[in-house]
């Protein structure tokens, strides 16, 4: 979230005093993220710095146990959540959540280029992911791929919110204005998912552990070069098609996916399951930014001209809805 939320910064530090131990000399706002739920800050203790994701209610339990576990398993380069005192992954403050991390001193590496090497590094440390065996407690937290289900619900919903508006709200009837200008391309996305989903599921892939958001702007590189995997908010079972999406049909060069496939060692890559994964990413944006816009009392007027201006941009070229129409074309449109 791009705003800052309202909770004032020495109850912030009381909280993470209390529940992590750590001497805070200083918190810092970042107003990065695409995540309306969670704000972060960077948080300089007297030993080290750590980052703090402050999320509004509770955070969904596996994106914090399966980071861990994969810690555990010896996979270094997950950041996964350090415990409190009491040995939890997070503590509660009013109405959030608290969950620290420690800091990485690096970059993102959205927009920016990757060597081979890390590319390279990048394939094998999913294939590690992936090939991670979860306890039946542990799998138990995570979702399933509903297979052309997942996003329906909440799509109709905000369909029933768009016919509803009843009073001036600039906000809300600009989306709507660009809704009914773009609903042939919204229904043919929705009739592909659909579609797809049904394909795949009849395939009966096995499940594994999917991080689900495994674009570059989730990937730190440190100073030393090391790749580091963030954000594991989707986590997920799935078809592994769901994370190599991102980089198969991601718009990468093709020595750069050929570098990642060489490190995530030979495989059969289902085509079908990479385009149903585009759409399932299309039908994620528009629920997403149309519950922003429609369906949060609690958005400022930029989070929501951001989340206007985003919503746009998906129909720009090059952008999610023309990779998820190339994908579905190089499927052999089932």
């Amino acid at each position: 979230m791009r705003d800052r939320p309202k909770v004032p910064d020495e109850r912030i530090v009381a909280g993470l005093e209390s529940a992590y131990g750590i001497s805070v000399r200083a918190i810092e706002f970042l107003p990065i993220g695409n995540d309306a739920a969670a704000s972060t800050f960077r948080v300089l203790g007297e030993q080290r710095a750590f980052f703090l994701k402050l999320r509004r209610g509770s955070p969904n339990r596996a994106s914090l146990t399966v980071p861990h576990h994969l810690r555990l398993s010896g996979i270094d380069s997950v950041v996964a959540p350090l415990v409190t005192i009491s040995g939890a992954l997070f503590a509660e403050l009013d109405e959030y959540s608290l969950i620290l991390y420690p800091w990485i001193e690096g970059e993102s590496k959205w927009g920016k280029s990757l060597s081979q090497r890390q590319w390279r590094e990048w394939g094998a440390i999913m294939r590690a992911i992936h090939r991670t065996c979860l306890s039946g407690e542990l799998k138990a937290q995570l979702p399933q791929e509903q297979y052309g289900k997942r996003w329906l619900g909440r799509l109709e919903k905000v369909e029933r919110a768009l016919e509803r508006i009843q009073q001036p709200h600039v906000f809300a009837n600009e989306l709507a204005t660009l809704w009914r200008q773009k609903a042939a391309k919204i229904e043919e996305a929705r009739g592909r998912y659909l579609s797809l989903g049904s394909r795949l599921e009849a395939r009966g892939h096995e499940h594994v552990i999917c991080h689900a958001d495994i674009h570059p702007a989730n990937i730190m590189v440190d100073d030393a070069g090391a790749i580091h995997i963030v954000d594991w908010d989707e986590v997920m079972l799935a078809p592994k098609e769901r994370d190599l999406m991102f980089f198969i049909i991601d718009g990468h060069p093709n020595d750069a996916v050929a570098a990642f496939m060489d490190g995530y060692g030979e495989c059969k890559v289902d085509k079908f399951g990479l385009a149903y994964y585009r759409y399932d990413w299309v039908l994620q944006e528009f629920c997403d930014y149309g519950e922003r816009v429609l369906l949060s009392n609690e958005l400022s007027d930029r989070e929501l001209q951001f989340s206007i201006d985003e919503f746009k941009r998906l129909f720009s070229p090059g952008d999610v809805i023309e990779l998820a129409e190339e994908a579905y074309r190089d499927s052999g449109k089932p």
